[in-house]
């Protein structure tokens, strides 16, 4: 089981963080439709239905959207949500799924 933090610390992201991701090529530009919202100086997040609650340090560590269909398999069968990794997690799926598709040419599974 995955242990939950007991408490969310302030923001520090700002559009201009947001849109330096955009610019490093880590994170889809944003357009009318929304895809993401700056967090403001809520003390607690607040989603919006149809939104999910992503970190910088995720990006910035290779994680894009729409992740890839192992990922979405591995969250969803562990009964998981985004928020419930770190970064390190984010970084260990993702060295797992290079191995298994750059180095032994398979697909990733578990």
């Amino acid at each position: 089981m995955v242990a939950l933090a007991k408490e969310w610390y302030p923001y520090n992201t700002t559009i201009v963080k947001l849109e330096d991701l955009v610019r490093r090529g880590l994170l889809h530009p944003l357009t009318d439709a929304m895809e993401w919202i700056v967090p403001g100086d809520k003390e607690t997040p607040e989603l919006s239905s149809g939104y999910i609650i992503s970190f910088v340090a995720f990006h910035e560590r290779g994680l894009a959207m729409p992740p890839h269909r192992f990922f979405r398999g591995l969250v969803h069968y562990y009964d998981i949500e985004l928020q419930h990794l770190n970064p390190n997690d984010i970084q260990h799926i993702a060295m797992f799924m290079m191995l298994c598709e750059g180095f032994l040419a398979i697909e990733p599974d578990f």
